[in-house]
């Protein structure tokens, strides 16, 4: 037996000893005794019993109280599942065992046991079953036991023959390090010659420097001008939150994000421009000597020099940018608090933040320019990129049918409008575009005569087919996300009522019958109009689309107004409105609901739970601690009958919370008082002998109280009503944006605030794509130009025609004007049609949305066309130089 098996057996009989030293240790606390897992079976076996057996220990420690058939199914078909998966790891362990001591050890019996262990872990029955400590981390010490067993067993397997390459690989560098030193050695200094010689080589390529430069300045500006918006307008950022979207630091942490992946690929894809553009300069000093550390430091002085330029330009321009915002704001908003000044913090964070995207930008370019653009720079650029060959049929039909999908995913409103539709969109449009021009290429080769005719036009694509698709991708992705994504927000912003339309009431506050006093005394003191109408507080288990662990109480949950349909009919006969007949379950299983939003809010459901289109719904306020076993039993799904979106209330949360859910008048009556039945922690029902107000039930809000007051004593009854928030302190700690009582005024100035936010951060994404579309396309013809000239000269030195010359030219630039143009009308068309009926636009309101969409469409148009045509010239004005045009003549 050689030493590294000697050492596996050793190792592996230790570990396994161990394994079932822990595996017949009794961690099992069955409340009156304590068992493993074989114990547990045997006594199981022996009762005869089977699956009453196991109710009736499960019922001993208070396992199954309180829950119905099917959970208590689950719980027993967990709890036997891991008893099973727990003794297959002790068979497993006592058979390599055996193995072992023959010198046969099996690694597939500790890989099946870890498999089993890992099982154990995810099931979580320990969390479900057993409340003590040890029980409940039993699984998680076993599935380390079983993780170190296999590790340590492979790593003893493979330390000798690694530990023979390791010394093998430092000897080689060793003679490496020392051949190196003896024939590239340079004790001396670099001669003044040498110098000059690099700074005239540096000044000969000033204008590809300045290019570098000037492309890094937009994703400067974006990211200098994000982050001074966010200073800006920080007093106005009263409400909000993140993780719902709702706020201004919700819309700017969205604009920040985009700007961050947008400015990284511009970045990444001016870097290898710059550097391709360099590598040409260089290749002749490499092939002089030139040492490749002294090349990379020059480089590293160019790129840093670049970036001390982008900072310091995009500073200027976003300081010009966001004072003009500043004046903008200020002038056309009219409220009376001022923003914010820029300070040096501002500078300092955004400089910090450009240097991280460089910083990830040059690793991620690094492996990819090192090794395969040196090559191609000392071999010659002569590889031709491959094309896809196989599975072209499969991959294009998988294309069009996530794009089929997403489309229709995207509109339904329990996807709320996602981004993640989109990407699967833009996935399908990728795969579409690749294999379908692979295939369009594959029949166009058929046909000789066709074929020879476009040889040249579509040379880029059978030449540099992944390159040029990479392009023309980018390029069709980004009428998309400006006319479907980003734009709708700019137009729908546009198109939105006025925020005054949104509030019918002055002040919308839910309270108690203890604070009828309150009211009384109010009316007395001034001269308001008051309505009250019986409530109930409705909570959501998921209020945000983020994704979350279904096995934790998940935060924050969404508070909404719980009313009965007699008072839904009263609610729009105060505002003039029809209300139209409900017909409502009196078991309170079916809903009808009220989104309270204005037309630029995007549609979303009530719950984000599973399938999103039956909400969980509690009668209460959230609840902080229940297991997740229960949910259905504390938060019922409802069945939606019916919804609209309408104020009837106020707009106070943009239909993030706050929205009217509707049920019968029977169940209405039936839970208005469930506040003094169910414990407002857990959500479990309390005893009447058990129940004492503060400990274990809360008086949530009962009451719902409309108010309109007299300008004049605006501000008077705001101040008034702080007693009242103070009083209703603990119905405002769940979420910070739940509020007791709401204010017309400061909801109205958030909402301008937001508006204004909106507009202008799309306005800057849009724009940025518009201008990063030019450039992208730029930046591919600059870094060919050189290619793009000796083929040029070769077609003339075989006598084709200067306008045919062109024409070449001219096929291959218009593909980045004619695809994105085919692929944006039959996207964008669909996408805002859903957008439309998802919200449930009026036939104005469209006919509104499609002016706004019409003059974006024309602005890209018009950009990318002229754009485009800019790039057409100057590739032809560059081609057709007076190099070429010497050689025709000679």
């Amino acid at each position: 037996m050689d030493k590294t098996r000697k050492r596996i057996k050793i190792f592996s009989l230790i570990m396994q000893l161990i394994m079932q030293a822990v595996l017949l240790f009794p961690w099992m606390n069955m409340g009156t005794w304590k068992c493993n897992a074989p114990g547990y079976l045997l006594k199981l076996a022996a009762s005869g019993q089977g699956g009453g057996y196991v109710k009736g220990s499960l019922e001993g420690i208070g396992v199954l109280d309180g829950i119905d058939n099917q959970m208590m199914v689950q719980i027993v078909a967990l709890f036997i599942c891991e008893l099973v998966l727990v003794l297959f790891i002790q068979l497993t362990g006592l058979v390599n065992i055996i193995w072992t001591l023959r010198n046969r050890h099996r690694m597939i019996l500790d890989i099946l046991a870890l498999v089993a262990g890992c099982l154990i872990s995810f099931l979580g029955a320990d969390g479900a079953v057993f409340t003590d400590l040890l029980s409940q981390v039993y699984p998680f010490v076993l599935v380390v036991l079983l993780v170190v067993n296999v590790i340590g067993v492979k790593m003893i397997d493979s330390w000798q023959e690694d530990k023979k390459v390791q010394e093998e690989i430092r000897e080689k560098e060793a003679a490496y390090k020392k051949e190196k030193k003896r024939r590239l050695g340079f004790a001396g200094k670099y001669p003044e010659g040498f110098y000059r010689a690099m700074w005239k080589n540096f000044r000969k390529s000033k204008k590809d420097f300045a290019v570098y430069v000037g492309m890094n300045l937009l994703p400067a500006s974006l990211i200098f001008s994000g982050v001074g918006m966010a200073q800006i307008l920080a007093p106005f950022n009263k409400e909000g939150n993140i993780l719902t979207g709702h706020g201004i630091t919700a819309i700017l942490l969205e604009f920040l994000i985009v700007s961050l992946l947008a400015s990284l690929l511009l970045m990444i894809a001016n870097l290898l421009s710059y550097f391709r553009k360099r590598m040409r300069n260089y290749s002749i000093f490499l092939s002089l000597g030139l040492r490749k550390t002294t090349m990379y430091a020059l480089l590293a002085a160019e790129i840093i020099a670049g970036i001390i330029g982008m900072l310091i330009g995009g500073a200027c321009i976003a300081s010009l940018i966001l004072l003009v915002i500043r004046r903008i704001f200020v002038a056309g908003i009219g409220i009376e608090l001022q923003p914010a000044k820029i300070t040096a913090f501002t500078y300092l964070l955004s400089g910090l933040i450009l240097l991280g995207i460089t910083g990830i930008g040059l690793m991620i370019i690094r492996d990819f320019f090192l090794y395969r653009e040196l090559k191609k720079f000392r071999l010659g650029d002569v590889e031709k990129e491959k094309m896809p060959e196989k599975g072209i049929a499969v991959f294009l039909t998988a294309g069009i049918v996530l794009i089929v999908i997403a489309m229709i995913r995207f509109g339904a409103r329990k996807n709320a409008e996602g981004i993640m539709i989109i990407l699967i969109l833009l996935a399908g449009l990728y795969l579409l575009e690749k294999y379908g021009f692979r295939l369009a290429l594959k029949i166009h080769k058929n046909k000789k005569k066709s074929y020879y005719e476009k040889l040249m036009p579509y040379n880029s694509f059978y030449y540099r087919f992944k390159s040029t698709l990479r392009y023309v991708y980018v390029i069709s992705v980004i009428p998309i996300l400006v006319l479907a994504v980003f734009g709708k927000d700019i137009i729908s912003a546009r198109i939105a009522e006025k925020p005054e339309q949104l509030f019918p009431y002055d002040f919308v506050c839910m309270g108690t019958e203890e604070d009828d006093t309150f009211w009384n005394q109010l009316k007395e003191k001034y001269d308001i109009k008051l309505q009250e109408y019986p409530m109930v507080r409705v909570t959501n288990v998921d209020n945000s689309s983020k994704m979350d662990d279904s096995r934790q109480v998940i935060m924050p949950q969404g508070q909404h107004i719980g009313i009965s349909e007699t008072t839904y009919r009263e609610l729009n006969e105060a505002l003039g409105k029809k209300s139209e007949k409900l017909n409502l379950s009196v078991d309170g299983k079916d809903i009808y609901i009220v989104y309270q939003q204005d037309k630029g809010t995007k549609a979303h459901p009530l719950d984000y739970m599973y399938t999103r289109s039956m909400p969980y719904l509690h009668i209460g306020q959230p609840v902080e601690s229940y297991w997740f076993m229960d949910r259905e039993k504390i938060f019922p799904k409802r069945i939606v009958k019916g919804e609209k979106i309408d104020v009837l209330t106020g707009a106070f949360r943009q239909g993030n919370e706050e929205n009217l859910v509707v049920f019968s008048d029977k169940y209405f009556e039936k839970v208005q008082d469930d506040w003094k039945k169910y414990n407002w922690i857990t959500g479990d029902p309390v005893k009447k002998k058990e129940v004492a107000e503060g400990v274990n039930i809360h008086h949530w809000p009962t009451q719902l109280v409309l108010l309109n007051v007299n300008e004049a004593d605006y501000e008077k009854i705001e101040e008034e009503l702080r007693t009242f928030r103070k009083a209703h302190e603990e119905d405002e700690r769940f979420d910070k944006d739940v509020l007791s009582c709401y204010s017309k005024r400061t909801t109205i100035e958030q909402i301008q605030s937001e508006r204004f936010m909106t507009t202008v951060v799309d306005i800057f994404i849009a724009g940025a794509f518009f201008i990063g579309s030019i450039l992208v396309i730029y930046l591919k013809y600059e870094s060919e130009m050189e290619e793009k000239k000796r083929r040029n000269h070769f077609l003339m030195c075989i006598g084709m025609r200067t306008k045919e010359r062109r024409k070449v030219i001219r096929t291959e630039t218009s593909i980045f004007f004619w695809v994105p143009l085919v692929t944006a009308l039959f996207t964008v068309p669909v996408l805002t049609g859903e957008v439309w009926l998802m919200r449930k636009y009026t036939q104005a309101d469209c006919g509104h949305y499609l002016k706004y969409l019409l003059i974006m469409s024309a602005v890209y148009l018009v950009i990318q066309g002229i754009g485009v045509k800019m790039i057409e010239r100057y590739t032809i004005r560059k081609v057709e130089g007076k190099h070429e045009r010497n050689i025709k003549d000679k």
